[in-house]
């Protein structure tokens, strides 16, 4: 679950006003409102709900904002979009924070709670850089190490619950060394790291 809290650009020192939350599982946003904030203090797709007592926005009126920011998955030209972003497939949530949700129908931005300092989201970057520098697509990598492209993508994406032996059958098949370490939040976490070894690949080629 990627979280972002929901500033508004245009009041100087605001205060966010709620939480954006990312469901990577399901890819569905959601956005709950801090208690004591009113109507004209949320995005004006919002304040309707506000008025109505509510601080839980409906999941509708939600993505319709979310898709005011970015480009579509029916765009024309989003496979150069997407390689711009260095993205293998549509990802609204990484798209919507390449320009910190900024758009020019309102003032408000993003800011993304806890971004780099998750262990999800750091093994899922470990394993998509480690990949990436292997030259193998998704598709490959996840046939290599026996699991689904979904499940693989997921993981990348900071998502899901791999076992460790899931893990270890990824490292395997980047020929990389598995690390984990217990530390601070910040510090704590699994890794997927090239070890610099030159021998043959998982799958037995030189």
């Amino acid at each position: 679950m990627r979280r972002f809290e929901v500033i508004d650009g245009e009041k100087p020192g605001a205060a966010p006003c709620g939480t954006l939350c990312f469901d990577e599982a399901t890819r569905k946003f959601s956005f709950e409102a801090v208690e004591g904030v009113g109507p004209r203090d949320v995005p004006a797709m919002f304040a309707l709900a506000l008025e109505r007592g509510e601080r839980r926005v409906p999941q509708r009126l939600v993505q319709a904002w979310v898709e005011e920011r970015i480009a579509p998955v029916s765009r024309q030209n989003i496979g150069e979009i997407l390689r711009a972003h260095e993205l293998e497939e549509y990802d609204p949530a990484t798209l919507l924070m390449s320009n910190r949700g900024k758009s020019t129908q309102d003032g408000f931005f993003l800011r993304e709670v806890g971004d780099t300092f998750t262990g999800a989201r750091r093994l899922g970057r470990g394993v998509r850089a480690a990949r990436l520098r292997a030259g193998l697509t998704q598709e490959e990598l996840a046939r290599r190490a026996g699991m689904s492209q979904e499940a693989l993508s997921l993981l990348e994406r900071g998502g899901g619950n791999p076992t460790m032996k899931t893990l270890e059958r990824i490292a395997r098949a980047l020929d990389c060394s598995l690390e984990i370490t217990f530390g601070e939040p910040s510090a704590a976490g699994v890794a997927i790291e090239y070890d610099g070894r030159s021998g043959e690949r998982s799958d037995g080629r030189p």
